[in-house]
């Protein structure tokens, strides 16, 4: 088993916490449960950049919607742990699929429902064109679901209003809405900015494929409803979202199932939204 880091270590010291389990790692960080003045924490040490923005971002949100951050320096957060017993994944897969997607929606609109942070906040985003140029720069694929999915992210990239624009998450799935109790509260965001209707899309994806596929009708109306979309718009992004899944996932010798349901999602919005 491998021990916490130096950096780990001193933060755990530094900020009074009492571990509440061995440290785990991620290719993009180290965390570690614990316990501090009695409150369930989990310390979490960045790795890469990205993480690093997240984390940002979390602090800025300030606990509403995302889980509240007490304190973050350099690579390192500490913010309050998730101990309620529900999970998303587990009620999307025992026939309560539309309680779940209505968590997930009401989650993200209660993050989207600030201004966008100023450069005195310290909180750095990534536009979504440019979290999209992987998919941009395949335009010219042999892989018509590609250059279907390139072609839509370009016009909706193109069509953004600043009416549109709001701070995204960037990755809400069923994973990063956590149960801490008394309310439901977002991890690991990836501190994008651009047209609310992505962060609906890896919704649409998860939390498995066979999930996404029996529901992909009845969350399309749902989440449309919920967060006040129009259904061929939310259609659109998806299939843009999954488009940029499938280009990440190129080069990988057996696909994981995020690829095969993202390809899977993508074809049937196609299908129930083609242009006559």
């Amino acid at each position: 088993m491998r021990e916490a880091s130096g950096e780990m270590r001193r933060r755990t010291a530094g900020w009074g916490v009492t571990p509440a389990g061995p440290p785990q790692f991620t290719p993009s960080s180290e965390l570690l449960p614990g316990i501090r003045d009695g409150l369930p924490v989990m310390l979490k040490i960045a790795r890469v950049d990205e993480e690093v923005r997240g984390a940002a971002l979390l602090h800025w949100w300030g606990g509403r919607g995302a889980a509240p951050v007490l304190e973050r320096e350099d690579r390192a957060i500490l913010m309050v742990r998730a101990t309620g017993p529900r999970d998303l994944t587990a009620m999307a897969a025992s026939g309560q699929d539309a309680a779940a997607t209505e968590i997930l929606v009401r989650t993200a609109r209660d993050l989207h429902n600030r201004p966008v942070p100023t450069v005195q906040d310290g909180v750095v985003l990534v536009p979504l064109r440019d979290w999209f140029r992987d998919l941009l720069a395949a335009a010219a694929t042999d892989d018509a679901l590609l250059q279907r999915a390139a072609a839509l992210a370009e016009q909706l990239l193109t069509a953004t209003t600043p009416a549109d624009v709001t701070v995204l998450h960037g990755d809400i799935h069923h994973g990063n809405v956590l149960d801490f109790g008394d309310h439901w509260a977002a991890i690991d965001p990836k501190g994008l900015i651009g047209h609310r209707a992505f962060d609906f899309a890896n919704i649409l994806c998860n939390p498995s494929e066979e999930c996404a596929l029996d529901n992909l009708e009845e969350r399309v109306a749902a989440i449309s409803r919920q967060a006040s979309l129009i259904p061929q718009v939310l259609a659109n992004w998806t299939v843009a979202w999954c488009g940029l899944s499938l280009v990440w996932d190129q080069g990988v010798a057996v696909p994981s199932w995020h690829a095969r349901t993202a390809r899977s999602v993508a074809e049937r919005l196609l299908a129930m939204h083609r242009e006559p």
